[in-house]
């Protein structure tokens, strides 16, 4: 969804008025984190209650609940995952001020509720390097608890992490009775749940709402009463549960609403779970799959023959100027493209997963990839060797993956970041490396020589991408709305920075030293220096 013509500044104080959630007055949230044995199949029951404050409202907003059964959980992984560790260093107030646009009492999914829950969803993404959440086509159709699952699923795909499979018949039961009671939802008797989580919100109306609290306002400084202090065992326990190792063989999920059982307000409960077989269905995730975030685009790559490839989430190539196509890959649900590279002479390309499955086009030899690995992070991007006979593969936390003839110079893997790495772009010569972050750091390995950085400057967007000039002696970084930042022999050749944008540029490149093309998400291309061969938008 389109959010740039919502409004700013004063426009905020002529909307609807409402207690901001702050003052502990305007939201309450639970959570409970359960680890659960294979007991719970005959409906066994685990230790320690759920405690909410009896006042509800008095708390600062969120309280949570940890339980586990003794049993603990197995603990054979196959997923990718943020650890605590990739965390937000602090919890971000909703900007715009969501709560001034959705008024309380009751369900609200009006426009002006959910663009505003969505912009301030959008900005908690990219102060993580992440793009925009991209709603469903027929999201209005959506039931308030389908759009609760659906908005999960898109946090936890847009992570490189796999979706659940669809709203269980039983665990949707569970959870609406659940939020009827105030209460925090617990698999049923005679479910099977290896694995489960649940989040509970009271005095929110909508769900992108939920969304917000649980995985961008949960931590230090936030209405979380268990999280104090950077460091207590409560913070970021919401966006933990939604972001957890599931097997997903398969994972289901429960979601339930009452419109008024908080004091006249809505109440929303979220059960996720690990199971087997093939449990009754409500909504399955594969109905609204194809039409999520499909036509995003993810990246670009320069044809030396004048032209350029994008690529988008679900791996559709798109050809334009003297670029030829040589074929896109058929990606299954919940797997997203996030790269592209193209090999030395244009006669082909290679396009790489949010998960390190790597596709090779046209002269591009298949290497390896990282898909069989546990990586603790997403995979964000792919460089080639200067021969084209190798590539190397970078994930968020800014490990390496060399594959063919790429040797490994070093990583990011075993530091602790101030912001998420975004991209890589190879050096020239094929010996080194530099990996760009979201707030413009710059790493170098190898023979990439260091040119400058934005790392101690106030951005106001991230950097998404990064572009090396011919030589390796400077290169040019962007950010999302478009902005250039140019290092070494890098040329400053125009922006969008100061232009209002329909959709957040997500990459550049750059064939020769006289100029640049930028890409957004919606396959707008914007061309300085260079002439436009067309685009998507």
């Amino acid at each position: 969804m389109n959010t740039s013509n919502y409004p700013h500044g004063d426009a905020v104080a002529d909307a609807p008025s409402r207690p901001d959630y702050r003052t502990g007055f305007g939201v309450v949230a639970a959570l409970t984190v359960a680890l659960a044995a294979v007991a719970l199949a005959t409906g066994a029951q685990l230790g320690g209650q759920s405690l909410r404050p009896s006042d509800g409202r008095s708390v600062h907003g969120v309280s949570m609940i940890e339980k586990r059964s003794p049993g603990g959980r197995n603990q054979s992984i196959s997923d990718a995952t943020l650890t605590a560790e990739e965390n937000p260093s602090s919890s971000l107030a909703p900007d715009p001020n969501m709560f001034a646009y959705c008024p309380s009492g009751g369900i609200d999914t009006s426009p002006s509720c959910e663009q505003a829950s969505l912009e301030a969803i959008d900005r908690g993404r990219s102060s993580e390097g992440l793009p925009p959440m991209e709603l469903p086509s027929d999201w209005e159709q959506l039931s308030p608890t389908e759009q609760l699952f659906v908005a999960t699923n898109l946090e936890r795909t847009a992570r490189g992490l796999r979706p659940f499979e669809g709203m269980a018949t039983a665990l949707d039961s569970a959870a609406t009775s659940a939020a009827a009671s105030d209460a925090d939802p617990t698999p049923p008797a005679g479910f099977f749940a290896s694995y489960w989580t649940s989040n509970w919100a009271g005095g929110i109306s909508s769900p992108l709402e939920a969304i917000y609290l649980w995985m961008y306002d949960d931590g230090p400084k936030s209405p979380n009463v268990n999280c104090p202090h950077a460091g207590a065992s409560g913070c970021w326990g919401h966006r933990d549960n939604i972001l957890a190792h599931f097997t997903c063989a398969p994972c289901v999920v429960g979601a339930g609403v009452s419109a008024n059982a908080y004091d006249g307000e809505a109440s929303w409960a979220e059960l996720m779970s690990d199971t087997t077989g093939s449990p009754a269905l409500d909504f399955a995730w594969s109905s609204v799959s194809s039409s999520v975030g499909g036509s995003r685009v993810v990246g670009m790559a320069a044809d030396v023959s004048a032209g350029y490839w994008l690529v988008s989430a679900d791996g559709s190539v798109h050809t334009f100027g003297g670029a030829p196509s040589y074929g896109s890959p058929r990606l299954p649900a919940g797997l997203s493209a996030v790269g592209i590279a193209a090999t030395p002479n244009g006669g082909g390309y290679w396009i790489v997963t949010s998960r390190g499955n790597v596709y090779a086009y046209g002269d591009a030899g298949y290497y390896g990839g990282a898909s069989y690995l546990h990586l603790v992070a997403p995979v964000v991007g792919i460089a080639r060797t200067a021969n084209g006979l190798g590539y190397w593969l970078v994930a968020s936390d800014g490990g390496v993956f060399s594959f063919g003839d790429a040797a490994f110079h070093g990583s990011t893997g075993d530091l602790r970041l101030n912001k998420p790495v975004v991209g890589m772009s190879a050096a020239p010569g094929g010996a080194g490396y530099w990996l760009v972050a979201a707030d413009g750091g710059i790493f170098s390995f190898g023979d990439a020589a260091f040119h400058g950085s934005t790392g101690h400057m106030r951005l106001n967007r991230p950097v998404v991408g990064m572009t090396p000039t011919a030589g390796g002696r400077g290169y040019w970084l962007v950010a999302s709305d478009g902005g250039i930042f140019s290092f070494g022999d890098a040329a400053f050749h125009g922006s969008t920075g100061d232009m209002r944008l329909a959709a957040p540029v997500v990459g550049m490149a750059s064939p020769v030293p006289s100029g640049y093309w930028l890409v957004a998400s919606d396959g707008g291309i914007f061309s300085f220096g260079l002439p436009f061969h067309g685009s998507l938008a």
